[in-house]
């Protein structure tokens, strides 16, 4: 009834439970076989489902309550993407011309949420592929060198500011109105918050580059630091911005832990690590992806035509 494959384009990630028979609910057969879906998510880090009776948001949100056990809530956002259910969200809703490069979700927060889940209700016509990879294989890639230079700088420094007309504002990334709210939420969560003005925030954290995964302990390379670095935007977009701030106003910047700036070549090099080992596959209408967050980084191929992907993360 369901075999057990990788994909012909995708022969290493995601493993695929594949289902052979009309009107299977995913989330009876889920809760039958979790132990073995469980099993295959810690060995590789991501699984898919593809030809179940998934056809619609309410058939996600099911699978979600069974495959989710707490969904959380999008708090220190970065991306537009709209609520739609508790826990369930739209992907990020960026131009479809352009490319969202490889991340795991949330790498900055205190705690970032362990499984993601994705789900596919309208196919595009061209491109738009979540390409995966294992961040087990982009740190043993990258190499100790690399990674023993961030742990000597005590890890990685993100810093971002709202209000300069670049990015969400703070109230939304926060989803907080009140800015002593926010304050008060960093204190908690290691975040310093500054208010430069009435409109205007910055807010700056350190994490470390390399952590151990919570339940196996391996070494994962679980950041942001080359995502939001600025040698990576979009050449067109980074020339803007320049034109408007300076380097400390960019919405967005990353620099080593003692806020040393990290060279150029250091940067090619974690960008360079993460596509060589990239995967990618087609999604097909009624697909649904589960991701360990901590093994696995995904992003967004651009694309053609109408694409509809759910994500609910927790």
């Amino acid at each position: 009834m369901v075999s057990r494959v990788f994909l012909d384009e995708s022969p290493t990630l995601p493993i695929v439970y594949k289902c052979h028979v009309p009107n299977v609910d995913l989330p009876t057969w889920y809760n039958q076989n979790e132990q073995q879906v469980l099993k295959d998510l810690a060995d590789f880090g991501a699984v898919l489902f593809r030809g179940f009776n998934i056809h619609s948001e309410e058939d996600f949100q099911a699978f979600v309550a069974q495959g989710i056990k707490e969904t959380a809530k999008y708090v220190e956002g970065a991306t537009p993407r709209t609520k739609l259910a508790k826990g369930v969200y739209t992907a990020t809703e960026f131009p479809a011309d352009q490319e969202i490069s490889l991340h795991n979700e949330l790498s900055y927060v205190t705690e970032p949420p362990n499984k993601l889940a994705f789900c596919c209700l309208d196919a595009p016509d061209e491109g738009g592929q979540t390409q995966l990879v294992d961040v087990r294989k982009v740190l043993n890639r990258i190499g100790s060198e690399i990674a023993s230079e961030f742990e000597k700088r005590d890890g990685w420094l993100l810093r971002r500011n709202y209000g300069n007309g670049y990015g969400p504002s703070v109230e939304k990334a926060f989803g907080m109105d009140d800015i002593e709210e926010i304050k008060a939420y960093g204190e908690k969560v290691d975040l310093k918050v500054t208010q430069l003005a009435a409109d205007k925030v910055v807010t700056e954290q350190v994490r470390k580059a390399v952590h151990a995964h919570p339940v196996s302990g391996e070494n994962v390379w679980f950041n942001h630091i080359s995502f939001w670095h600025t040698n990576t935007l979009c050449p067109d977009v980074k020339a803007r911005m320049e034109e408007d701030l300076s380097l400390a106003e960019f919405p967005y910047s990353t620099s080593y832990g003692d806020g040393s700036a990290i060279d150029d070549d250091t940067v090619e090099a974690i960008r360079l690590a993460y596509l060589e080992e990239e995967v990618k596959f087609d999604w097909v209408a009624g697909d649904v992806l589960l991701l360990d967050n901590w093994l696995v980084a995904h992003g967004r191929k651009p694309f053609k035509g109408d694409r509809k992907v759910l994500v609910a993360m927790g």
